[in-house]
């Protein structure tokens, strides 16, 4: 757990940091991008506490996570219509459904403990 924390450090530090220009066309790829990864990473907590983390398992939602996303993005790109917002919405949804089961995991443990 503390490497992904250590992680996440880095990544904001390094990212704030790094003086990066991108072009305004790819800015609903890097969004969808950055929602897969923080979908991700919502996913390796929630298994880490269950103790169902693998790196195989990570590295495939990470893979498919970003592919199906970004191939969202670029069909409605081709058909100019806002598909990329399914993606947006399914990945919000799926980390607040990752962080209820978090935080439910922590109040039963914390329930426990008293």
């Amino acid at each position: 757990m503390i490497y992904v924390v250590a992680g996440l450090v880095l990544g904001v530090v390094a990212g704030l940091n790094l003086n990066l220009i991108y072009s305004p066309e790819y800015s609903v790829y890097i969004a969808i991008a950055v929602l897969a990864i923080l979908n991700t990473i919502m996913n390796m907590l929630s298994e880490n506490l269950n103790g169902e983390l693998t790196p195989v398992k990570s590295g495939a939602f990470l893979a498919s996570d970003v592919v199906f996303g970004l191939f969202l993005a670029y069909v409605g790109e081709q058909l100019g219509l806002p598909v990329y917002l399914a993606a947006v919405f399914a990945f919000g949804n799926n980390i607040y459904k990752k962080l209820r089961i978090m935080i439910d995991f922590w109040l039963e443990k914390y329930n426990k403990n008293k």
